[in-house]
């Protein structure tokens, strides 16, 4: 998969006539063809004859970047979206090579075709590479089956649109989702409430989990938190104390390590076991 064209920046003077006319409809749309010329004109001092906006404008439609209505134009959402995948996919293994590479100088690291572990420096980084990681895979296949064993749940307070539509869209391809977490805060069952309102499987347990546990598709995947971090975690979810999770917690430089072992027997039998949990 190839992209000709690279998105320009809105602040910036376009390289060329086709970013000037994408970078224009960023910010306005719908426009006629008369009006990206003179627009791009005033806006970028630009040279381009009308001619040249005209072969611009068609290549852009011919290529499926730009959609035409009643004769005014605007930006495909559908390239947008397929931009977007790339570019997570491209993160994904970008962010994934870096980790294990910085991973590479510690004893206890190993790699190979089914074992993998990385080190991370908060848990942010942890879950923003879990999810892209998981991001990419899911969407490849229909009908998996993902479960999560969490101590504690706090994801749900900094979703955006973007992580609703995410599971919405996973929903549709026949996945289902099983969470159980030992955290019983107001905020977790408010997580507990969220999850069930968009169909996915949230059950509050008293049980104490080691770490915690992703499972999706032959991949086996434990989350191991510092028991210190994980002792404020449910000190400040408790407390309903969002800015002290952020500071001290989410964001603060510790040992996160992930540890991703692909062994369809055992990720088999651990989702067993979860699912058994919702009978």
């Amino acid at each position: 998969m190839t992209f000709e064209i690279l998105m320009p920046e809105i602040d910036n003077n376009p390289k060329n006539t086709k970013d000037a006319v994408i970078s224009m409809l960023v910010t306005e749309w719908p426009l006629t063809l008369r009006n990206i010329f003179y627009r791009i004109k005033k806006q970028y001092g630009y040279s381009a004859t009308y001619q040249s906006v005209y072969k611009a404008v068609k290549e852009l439609c011919d290529k499926k970047v730009l959609i035409e209505k009643d004769k005014k134009y605007e930006i495909n959402v559908g390239w947008i979206k397929k931009v977007q995948s790339f570019t997570d996919i491209v993160e994904t293994n970008y962010y994934a090579k870096q980790k294990l590479q910085n991973f590479s100088g510690v004893k206890e690291s190993k790699s190979g075709d089914n074992l993998i572990i990385l080190n991370f420096e908060t848990v942010f980084d942890a879950e923003k590479y879990l999810y892209y990681f998981m991001k990419t895979e899911l969407f490849k296949k229909k009908n998996d089956k993902v479960c999560f064993q969490l101590t504690n749940e706090w994801r749900p307070l900094y979703y955006l649109r973007a992580e609703y539509n995410y599971y919405k869209r996973l929903i549709k391809r026949g996945h289902k989702f099983y969470f159980v977490c030992s955290g019983q805060s107001e905020i977790e069952k408010q997580a507990r409430d969220f999850y069930n309102s968009i169909k996915i499987n949230y059950k509050i347990i008293n049980e104490n989990f080691p770490n915690d546990t992703l499972i999706f598709q032959d991949f086996f995947i434990q989350i191991f938190i510092p028991e210190q971090l994980k002792i404020k975690m449910q000190k400040y979810l408790k407390g309903n104390n969002k800015l002290e999770l952020l500071k001290e917690v989410l964001e603060m430089n510790s040992s996160i390590r992930v540890v991703i072992n692909k062994d369809k027997d055992l990720a088999d039998e651990v989702r067993k076991q979860i699912i058994k949990k919702f009978v």
